[in-house]
């Protein structure tokens, strides 16, 4: 073995019998300490130690500055079973209540950023910051046995805790002398019940049944005798006998109405548990149908609201369709009438010109007069009693509208009457356009 190698664990050797020697006398000062402060103050310096974990001390070794750290899972010892709150605060744990069998008491996670754990710190963020059951300092604000929580809650008493994990006063003062927890005794008086818990019963409540006597047939009772003349003897000894006898029937009675009373209270609660059964079945089966009912109700509203609505829109689009139709109906007459005019008026203009061409005499005279252009006859259509006509605005001829229309002709029926605004027709129809000028 190398020169160096040597040395290097001499140095090891030295460096851990340095440390232990610096441990030892650390914890010698710090026992020595806390029993002269436990002499002074009057408490036991011993359990102080104990407490403190000044009893085994070990030395951990440092790690070396390029090594991560492992991470350590810490093991936080915990009772057997739930303690109540008795006034305790740990400023390392987290301030947040835990329901703890209905005790509220003091979340026991260490608490790194804040007044929460992780855990209490999600579950206070969903409450606008305040913890669903409160927090210790809330608990500490009030008495031990004066809690309430932010919805109103009480902590429950803990004889009932006690009688869930079926213990008893003596365990439960053992296991909390475990972590040094001084369980106040206000916490083992049972709670007086104010009421019985359940629903009240409508039935009027049965009389117990009397105590039934020996099987068989009942004994005769024997006949009193009375003799005359001795009515107040007679009366004095029966009051005597009774007197001898009370004494006995003190003893005997109470025993048989005590056995009757429990036999009664016994079937009393077996006919109230029944009752109560029963009415619970019946709340039951009459909340499942009504739900039953609510929901066939609900789904019948819905049907006839979907159907309205498809009603609603089925006509909406018959009525959009129905105008669309109509405003076309509406344009398409309005072109026809539009090209009708159209035709009427070219048609009065040729036969305005055909017209003319057959005037000789008017054409021998436009030789020696200066020609003058004719202008247009200009047409409308009128209806008269029923039927279309096409009036000359300028004569005041009447044409037949059809026969101009489908033939092109213009058909001469008669005269527009301005005075008795009507229709003065022609009997032969053969009068031409020059009568009606002259």
């Amino acid at each position: 073995m190398s020169q160096s190698m040597m040395n290097f664990e001499s140095a090891v050797y030295v460096n851990e019998q340095l440390n232990r020697l610096m441990v030892n006398a650390a914890q010698d000062l710090a026992q020595r300490s806390i029993k002269a402060c436990a002499v002074h103050y009057n408490f036991d310096g011993e359990e102080a130690v104990r407490m403190l974990g000044l009893v085994n001390v070990k030395v951990v070794r440092a790690r070396p500055v390029d090594e991560k750290p492992k991470k350590v899972k810490v093991i936080v010892a915990k009772a057997a079973f739930p303690m109540p709150y008795n006034g305790e605060f740990n400023d390392a744990c987290c301030f947040a209540l835990r329901q703890n069998s209905g005790l509220y008491t003091q979340c026991q996670a260490v608490r790194k950023n804040g007044d929460f754990c992780k855990q209490c710190q999600v579950l206070a963020d969903k409450t606008e910051g305040v913890p669903e059951y409160g927090t210790i300092q809330m608990r500490q604000a009030v008495g031990i046995f004066e809690y309430v929580d932010p919805k109103g809650r009480k902590p429950v008493a803990y004889t009932k805790v006690m009688k869930k994990y079926k213990i008893t006063q003596e365990q439960a003062l053992e296991e909390a002398g475990k972590f040094n927890v001084q369980i106040n005794a206000e916490h083992f008086v049972v709670a007086e019940v104010d009421s019985k818990r359940g629903r009240p019963s409508s039935q009027k409540e049965k009389v117990p049944k009397e105590a039934k006597g020996t099987k068989g047939r009942p004994k005769k009772a024997k006949k009193v005798l009375q003799i005359e003349g001795d009515d107040d003897d007679l009366f004095a000894s029966l009051v005597a006998d009774a007197n001898n006898n009370s004494g006995d029937e003190a003893v005997i009675a109470p025993k048989k109405t005590t056995e009757a009373k429990k036999k009664g209270k016994s079937e009393e609660e077996k006919e109230a548990e029944r009752l109560a059964k029963e009415a619970e079945k019946e709340a039951k089966k009459a909340a499942l149908e009504l739900a039953k009912a609510e929901k066939e109700a609900k789904l019948a509203a819905e049907k006839l609201e979907k159907e309205a609505k498809k009603k609603a829109e089925e006509e909406a689009r018959a009525a959009k369709k129905a105008a669309e139709e109509s405003e076309k109906a509406e344009k398409k007459a309005a072109l026809e009438l539009a090209k009708a005019e159209k035709e009427a008026k070219l048609a009065a203009d040729k036969a305005a010109k055909e017209s003319k061409a057959k005037k000789p005499a008017a054409a021998a005279k436009a030789t020696k007069e200066p020609e003058v252009e004719e202008e247009p006859d200009v047409v409308k259509k009128i209806e008269f009693e029923g039927k279309k006509y096409l009036k000359s605005k300028k004569s005041g001829i009447i044409y037949d509208y059809n026969e101009y229309v489908k033939n092109g002709e213009q058909v001469m029926v008669g005269k527009w009457n301005e005075s008795k605004n009507k229709i003065d027709f022609n009997n032969s129809g053969e009068e031409s356009e020059e009568e009606y000028d002259m």
